[in-house]
């Protein structure tokens, strides 16, 4: 009869981040008999099966024969999360939002440093550590996605920015500048605009960005969590308000829209605000003036990412006293705060 069993060889994975689920793979078990006799198993379970927490420091295996249930544990480690945002990886902070349970361990407004790093457009950012912070949990999650803690780009000193090239205030056709289009129309919204392809790289893949963009001069370990969102805005834009022209893009990088930053439209088509949400963050009552990343004591304008419904020209702006703006060319540079989940 079954006399005891023993893990004889561990798993090929026995440290874990907090979320991830126990892996058996190389785990060897042997039952040893009454006869003195042993034998290799594949017949049993194990316990916890589900999300690891840190907590957990052993795996307990069972396995039954003959009406008798012997068991045995292998040891493992769970990487701790620290209610400091800024102290977790990124790859634990992943985890913990896969888990669904970011909002147990830290605060819409929570700040982790990164380092931004490239050629972002035609401006050259050196080594610029900035603050992304917390704008919400499982924001938008049916139409955005579930499981995502939603970031924004940035803060220095806790003063909220949004970055800003060299043309910041003037009219501009040159391709990579920090304007929505390079010529003075909207037409083809959010989803075809030179700020969501060529400057922010919105619509590339984190793990392949595309060259001079700041998907790609963000930090590496930070892009390979980076999650898609569904977002919804006027894709068609053409200074008509038209219900139709609002449809879905798969970004990494977006742009905020008006209704997400404000909670009401504006200047925005008025389809929009029907698939958005306010981000918590703003909803809690926080200012909207950014200031420029490289001159924090002046207040900027910041870009949307809605047209402005009834121009053919225009796209969305964040005043700099916060207030929502209507008058920006699409070929106008201005500030760049987009966010992101994880």
């Amino acid at each position: 009869t079954l006399d005891h069993i023993a893990v004889t060889t561990p798993p090929n994975k026995t440290a874990y981040k907090y979320g991830e689920t126990f892996q058996p793979a190389g785990m060897v078990v042997t039952a040893y008999y009454t006869d003195e006799t042993s034998r290799t198993v594949t017949g049993y379970t194990y316990s916890p099966t589900g999300a690891l927490a840190t907590g957990n420091t052993t795996i307990t295996v069972s396995y039954a024969e003959g009406g008798v249930t012997k068991t045995d544990t292998q040891a493992i480690t769970v990487t701790a999360i620290s209610n400091t945002l800024n102290s977790n990886s990124w790859a634990t902070i992943k985890a913990v939002s896969d888990a669904g349970q970011g909002a147990n361990y830290w605060d819409v407004g929570d700040t982790k440093q990164i380092t931004i790093n490239g050629k972002v457009g035609n401006t050259n950012i050196s080594n610029l550590a900035i603050n992304v912070f917390i704008i919400g949990f499982n924001h938008n999650a049916s139409r955005e996605g579930s499981n995502r803690i939603h970031f924004k780009i940035g803060k220095i000193s806790n003063t909220q920015v949004g970055l800003c090239d060299s043309e910041y205030g003037n009219y501009t056709s040159t391709s990579g500048a920090f304007t929505m289009n390079t010529s003075n129309t909207n037409s083809g919204g959010w989803a075809n605009s030179h700020m969501r392809k060529t400057v922010l790289g919105s619509d590339a893949s984190p793990t392949s960005p595309r060259a001079n963009t700041l998907l790609a001069a963000l930090p590496a370990d930070l892009r390979a969590v980076m999650k898609p969102i569904t977002k919804y805005s006027d894709n068609t834009g053409g200074g008509n308000n038209t219900a139709s022209y609002v449809t879905s893009t798969t970004d990494y990088l977006p742009l905020l829209s008006e209704f997400e930053y404000h909670g009401a439209r504006t200047y925005a088509n008025s389809a929009e605000q029907n698939f958005q949400q306010q981000y918590a963050y703003y909803q809690a009552g926080n200012s909207k003036v950014h200031y420029k990343h490289n001159a924090t004591g002046t207040a900027a304008y910041a870009w949307c990412r809605s047209v402005y419904a009834a121009h053919a020209h225009y796209f969305c702006l964040v005043n700099a006293d916060g207030d929502a703006y209507d008058s920006a060319g699409a070929n106008y540079s201005w500030a760049v705060a987009p966010g992101f989940a994880a």
